[in-house]
């Protein structure tokens, strides 16, 4: 009767896994498939699901000259580059203030939901405030100004995610620093960030994520030099319709990178959530 049960349990995960499975790769090869179909395809009624003939012009329209992608795509790099440097480090040493002095701290909840606020609320509503502080600056349509909104998403994240795993380290730890005279710095350095780097990985994948998949905020700042990848997708939707060979082509170069990227650093992504990464 136990064999019968497990084998009913073991069938039981085998669906629930596969379905799961299929349903996160079903849109990406359906996106694939659109992207290698001809246009005639697209006009069937109903369209067709698989190519009668196979293409990849639309990925050598987007790589000519024409398409521009490699700019959008360095564009992209660069915003998500420094949006992961600025967040990761100015978020890990506010997040270790909080932990080690909370005591300092008379409203410690308080500013730390405050924080949270901060990455929850719908960005809709900064759109129009953001877009005039950028004009009030002169940073319309340049990459800075796409960087800063992108860090007020991503550090809030980034310290909330690394309370959770100062608070686990041992104070003993920094202590026994102090007595070989380390200052605060040194402490910080040598002592601390080697036993939470899981959680610093984790809290760069998972900011390279977001601003690299970023569209709304973005798209409200720039016009012609700055644009990033996911208003580079948009601009196949026009009054006319909708160009979905190309999208789809560009899409699936633009989820490319974040794929190879989570799939090379999936470990330290999954020890990071699981090693007090979620403690509030």
């Amino acid at each position: 009767m136990l064999k019968v049960r497990i084998s009913y349990f073991n069938l039981l995960r085998f669906l629930i896994v596969f379905f799961a499975v299929l349903t996160v790769l079903v849109p990406f090869c359906y996106l694939f498939l659109n992207s290698i179909k001809l246009e005639r395809d697209f006009r069937t009624i109903p369209p067709k699901l698989i190519p009668s003939e196979i293409t990849f012009e639309y990925y050598r329209e987007a790589f000519s000259k024409s398409g521009k992608i490699s700019n959008y795509l360095m564009n992209s790099v660069l915003v998500t580059s420094a949006v992961v440097l600025i967040s990761v480090f100015i978020g890990s040493l506010a997040a270790y203030s909080l932990s080690r002095f909370r005591k300092v701290y008379r409203f410690f909840s308080l500013i730390v939901y405050v924080i949270l606020l901060v990455r929850f609320y719908p960005k809709v509503v900064m759109i129009i405030p953001y877009f005039i502080l950028m004009k009030n600056l002169m940073l319309l349509d340049r990459l800075l100004a796409v960087i800063i909104a992108h860090v007020s998403i991503g550090m809030p994240f980034v310290v909330w995610l690394m309370i959770g795993f100062f608070d686990e380290i041992p104070k003993e730890l920094e202590e026994s620093g102090m007595i070989d005279g380390c200052g605060p710095w040194k402490r910080f350095i040598k002592i601390i960030l080697p036993v939470t780097l899981p959680g610093i990985a984790t809290a760069a994948i998972m900011t390279a994520i977001l601003s690299w998949n970023e569209f709304l905020i973005a798209s409200s700042v720039v016009s012609v030099n700055a644009k990033t990848l996911p208003i580079l997708i948009s601009g196949y939707i026009s009054d006319k319709g909708i160009n979905w060979g190309p999208m789809s082509a560009v899409s699936s170069v633009v989820i490319l990178p974040m794929f190879l990227f989570a799939l090379f650093t999936q470990k330290y992504l999954v020890r990071g959530l699981t090693f007090g990464a979620v403690k509030g």
